[in-house]
């Protein structure tokens, strides 16, 4: 895998003497960009080495993971399952039609039955109806998959004489920076920016940490910025899209990223970070993600931003 590293100058950073660049992981691979790529692989290691031929996991109708977990699986010869929450009906959307041609195979369930994804009894029902399938946590947040983020950090600090002071990442299930916790340099902190109020997040973490032995951790905090909740998006979140596409040529995900990035530069424009600061920040990909908006981008502000973003879109992913 190669990992660019981008560095970004804006008016903001430059008044606050910070200096501020991109890993771009949405660059790794068209189909399974930024950290899922790191996730999975570790999985279908274990996997095959396991005997397993099948891998089955949890997603909503856009998931990133689902779409990356079946051009995975399709890649290493493996077959998939998607646990999907909603209705039959969302089998059309752009996202599980392209999880579809890669050989996975979808069953809906109610959004009842989807809270029961981490339960015990459930996924011991699931085993015995997909006896061949490793079973995979929703975002593909197993211990696995703290290995593979592990080696996204030594990925961007391949000169470790010269790393970066800080690394910053979106947050969900907090596997990816979990892995970034263990496998940075010790004097390096991270920053998790935690796009959904959960308050089981920080033990999660803990837990995936402390179940890596033998690893010498860098410090890391924890930040909120849902700015008000999971996949909330409104004008004043896509007006800070559109500007950091316009002075950067980088589109970030409407639900990770550009809430992570958003209040990274509030930050660093409070004076959060000494001057002299180096940061880098993680785009961990999801872009495809955009599919689902395209009705409230266009309601929000109109056809031309939606034609911008698609521009993109269209040299990327679609």
């Amino acid at each position: 895998m190669v990992l660019t590293i981008q560095e970004i100058h804006t008016q903001i950073t430059s008044k606050a003497g910070v200096s501020l660049s991109v890993a771009r992981a949405d660059l790794i691979h068209p189909l399974v960009s930024g950290n899922k790529i790191y996730k999975l692989l570790p999985n279908i290691k274990y996997a095959k080495a396991n005997g397993y031929n099948e891998l089955l996991s949890f997603g909503g109708a856009f998931s990133n993971h689902i779409h990356a977990l079946a051009h995975m699986a399709n890649q290493h010869s493996l077959k998939s399952i998607g646990i999907i929450r909603g209705e039959k009906e969302y089998a059309t959307n752009p996202t599980l039609q392209d999880a579809r041609k890669a050989g996975m195979h979808l069953e809906f369930v109610t959004r009842e039955n989807y809270q029961r994804r981490n339960e015990v009894d459930y996924l011991a029902e699931l085993q015995q109806r997909y006896p061949k399938a490793l079973i995979v946590p929703e975002g593909g947040s197993s211990q696995q998959a703290i290995t593979g983020c592990a080696q996204l950090a030594q990925h961007i600090n391949n000169d470790e004489a010269q790393a970066f002071d800080t690394l910053t990442v979106a947050c969900g299930t907090g596997a990816t920076l979990a892995g970034l916790v263990c496998g940075a340099p010790q004097q390096q902190s991270l920053i998790g920016y935690a796009v959904l109020r959960d308050e089981s997040l920080v033990g999660r973490v803990e837990d995936f940490i402390n179940n890596e032995k033998g690893t010498i951790f860098s410090s890391y905090t924890i930040e909120a910025a849902d700015f008000g909740g999971y996949a909330k998006f409104d004008k004043p979140l896509l007006d800070f899209i559109l500007e950091w596409l316009e002075q950067t040529g980088i589109l970030l995900d409407p639900i990770y990223t550009s809430k992570m990035c958003m209040r990274l530069m509030q930050q660093i424009e409070a004076g959060e970070f000494e001057a002299g600061t180096s940061i880098c920040m993680i785009h961990s990909g999801g872009l495809q993600g955009w599919r689902g908006m395209k009705n409230r981008v266009i309601k929000l502000a109109g056809d031309n931003p939606w034609e911008k973003i698609e521009t993109v879109l269209q040299a990327s992913i679609m």
